[in-house]
């Protein structure tokens, strides 16, 4: 499976497989991370099957193998303006995830800087961005902003944020009102994609999603190497509601599942 990579002066770097392109041929072209902001505030931590408590991917690499990029620690806000150009030194239409190491929409970001990301993002019309946060209250305040060109994408919640553990029910109105917003933005932005990312699938979503979702990434809890599967059954109801709704599904390399999907949405 071909892998996507951090955009560093034109150069691949890394990996996140559900940023490639498929070709008409089947052939694949890498996709790109582009991080014009970086750290996060969100503090987000799992818990896995076996009790054991999962820390941020990000967060993980900010303080071990990037740290001199992180001289104040993750929770430190870092603006990179001399990155909003490096998209536009990539001739080939691709998918590139805008936020790898941070939150573009996380309360911390200024409304500038936001602003200034979404502008490029519009500017390199040829390519697909894919936005992720764990933020959706906050993509209402850019709506009317967001080029056709950004897929808009929300996280899972996670079993803790910002040091306080999620109830069961504050998970799901944190997804609640993700569908909310989705509505709303599908009547603003009606071309764009709306997209969540269901990784780790912890908890029976299915009854909470709306035919508004156009895109649905599942994915197994992982903490360092280890893969905790989700409930088989909470993985078929989430396939039930795509097949509804014919919502393309794509399954992470750290799902055990078959048959496999690898399916991506066309632009609206």
């Amino acid at each position: 499976m071909n892998k996507q990579g951090t955009l560093i002066n034109g150069k691949v770097v890394g990996g996140i497989e559900w940023t490639k392109t498929v070709l008409p041929d089947g052939t694949e072209r890498q996709g790109y991370t582009w991080n014009p902001v970086g750290g996060c505030r969100h503090g987000c931590r799992w818990e896995m099957p076996d009790g054991a408590i999962a820390r941020c991917y990000a967060e993980a690499v900010a303080e071990g193998v990037a740290r001199q990029a992180y001289p104040q620690g993750f929770t430190s806000h870092y603006w990179h303006p001399q990155r909003l150009d490096e998209p536009s030194k990539v001739t080939d239409p691709s998918r590139i995830f805008l936020d790898s190491m941070s939150d573009l929409m996380g309360t911390w970001v200024p409304q500038s800087q936001v602003r200034a990301v979404l502008d490029q993002v519009a500017y390199c019309h040829w390519h697909d961005f894919q936005l992720l946060t764990k933020a959706p209250a906050r993509l209402l305040k850019f709506g009317e902003k967001f080029p056709e060109n950004l897929w808009i994408g929300v996280s899972m919640p996670p079993t803790f944020m910002m040091g306080v553990r999620l109830s069961p029910s504050q998970q799901e109105r944190y997804m609640k009102r993700t569908m909310d917003v989705f509505e709303v933005l599908r009547r603003k932005r009606p071309n764009n994609v709306l997209w969540l990312s269901l990784e780790p699938l912890s908890f029976d979503v299915a009854p909470l999603l709306r035919p508004v979702v156009d895109w649905l990434v599942i994915g197994a809890a992982t903490n360092g190497r280890k893969a905790y599967q989700p409930d088989k059954a909470h993985v078929e109801n989430v396939l039930g509601f795509a097949a509804h709704h014919d919502v393309p599904v794509f399954f992470k390399g750290n799902l055990d599942w078959s048959p496999w999907r690898e399916d991506f949405p066309t632009r609206r």
